[in-house]
């Protein structure tokens, strides 16, 4: 049911003579065309290929575009599921409020159905423009601002005084991509990335200018690169902040953070926080529930601002709701609404002994919503409740709200730390 296009308009696949247009009208659109910069586009080619991409084309060149990318989406209790990972929305200012989005989205869909894929994501720019494509925001993280000189580190923090050391080239490669893969399966909300991506750590010279692209990094100064064993990895950089007449008031940017227990994230904290003459950190992407404020001394030293995360647009609810782990047991009876219909429909869901099963009915609901409502609770870091009193849920009692909550709060905050 791709949307209907203006005259003179057409979808596209992408082929390989025209990525770099695609690229350069994707990017573009947000200040960042790379250009003839032969390695971000190598990067880009690479981890997201043009036989993934889509466009819309008027006589003059692309107008519109899009991508959705082969992804593994982990659920409550570690299972993943095959995920289109949407990516490279983008239409061109002069056609603004022509439906042009919405075609691209409407095939991205239809193509992961072909593709027997239960759900799409994305990362959403603006906030209004989503939930109308059925998207719900599932995760949520925080930036950090942390001033060293004054946030203090605790005696009892569980740090065992681990061993901090240098790494890069591939050497760090390998075990940032390690480190992730086993941190992301405890982690619902992560999306597993391609090998690719991780050669970004690699290169030597780093190449900031690829990392502000990714929304990871930015800034001009070198990379460094340290682990703990096999189990903590962290890469960063420094810019200076430093006059002649004052004390050093360096900023440490970190990029990637990745640890697979407290005492390794632990030890790396401990190690940022006494890096020499840096008087400011700044972390772009940090899980809510990050243990990080009951380590230091002062945590009002460490300001947060929170973030909405991934969104996630179901379209094979049983699917989903049978794949996810549950933290409780119980019976629910959904209603969903799905404009394209990919999704809609009435399903029991039934959950013993954590594990669910959902099928279609005739019953009258317990809950009815719009299936970016389930999007956005499918993780259970957005609370049904929440969105019963905003008016995006129609619960028959407000215990049903709560059951789903008590039902689908995983252990850890649902999280994803790869924006792809």
């Amino acid at each position: 049911m791709t949307a209907d296009l203006p005259a003179g308009m057409r979808l596209v696949e992408v082929t390989e003579e025209r990525y770099g247009e695609w690229l350069d009208s994707w990017l573009g659109a947000f200040a960042s065309p790379p250009g003839d910069d032969p390695e971000v586009v190598d990067f880009y080619r690479r981890t997201h290929p043009p036989h993934r991409a889509i466009a819309i084309t008027d006589d003059a060149g692309y107008v519109a575009t899009n991508a959705s990318l082969h992804r593994d989406l982990v659920l409550p209790g570690g299972r993943t599921v095959p995920l289109a990972a949407c990516t490279g929305g983008s239409c061109h200012p002069t056609m603004r409020r022509k439906g042009l989005m919405k075609a691209t989205l409407h095939r991205l869909h239809e193509r992961a159905v072909e593709e027997g894929k239960p759900i799409a994501a994305g990362g959403v720019s603006e906030w209004p423009i989503y939930w109308r494509f059925g998207y719900g925001p599932a995760t949520w993280y925080n930036s950090l601002n942390i001033d060293v000189r004054g946030v203090g580190w605790r005696d009892d923090a569980p740090d065992g005084d681990l061993p901090v050391r240098r790494v890069s080239g591939k050497e760090a490669r390998d075990l940032a991509q390690s480190v992730y893969e086993r941190q992301a399966v405890r982690t619902p909300g992560e999306v597993i990335p391609p090998s690719c991506y991780w050669d970004r750590l690699a290169m030597d010279p780093a190449n900031p200018r690829l990392e502000q692209m990714l929304a990871i990094g930015g800034g001009g100064a070198p990379r460094a690169c340290v682990a703990v064993g096999d189990r903590g990895f962290v890469s960063y950089r420094i810019t200076s902040d430093w006059a002649p007449e004052t004390t050093p008031r360096n900023m440490l940017q970190v990029i990637d953070f990745l640890a697979v227990d407290a005492e390794a994230a632990a030890t790396l904290w401990r190690y940022l926080l006494s890096v020499d003459m840096v008087a400011t950190i700044q972390m772009w992407y940090a899980p809510v529930d990050n243990p990080l404020a009951w380590w230091v001394t002062d945590a009002r030293k460490l300001r947060a601002q929170r973030h909405d995360g991934v969104w996630l647009r179901p379209l094979d609810v049983p699917t989903l709701l049978e794949a996810r782990g549950w933290a409780g047991d119980g019976a629910l009876t959904l209603r969903v609404h799905d404009p394209e219909g990919h999704t809609d429909g009435t399903f029991r869901l039934e959950v013993d002994a954590g594990q669910g099963t959902c099928r279609r009915s005739t019953a009258e609901p317990d809950l009815e919503m719009h299936v970016a409502a389930v999007g956005a609770i499918l993780l259970g870091g957005t609370a049904a409740t929440d969105l019963t009193r905003g008016g995006r849920i129609v619960a028959r009692d407000a215990r049903c709200a709560q059951l789903w909550d008590t039902m689908a709060t995983p252990e850890r905050a649902p999280y994803i730390s790869y924006f792809y």
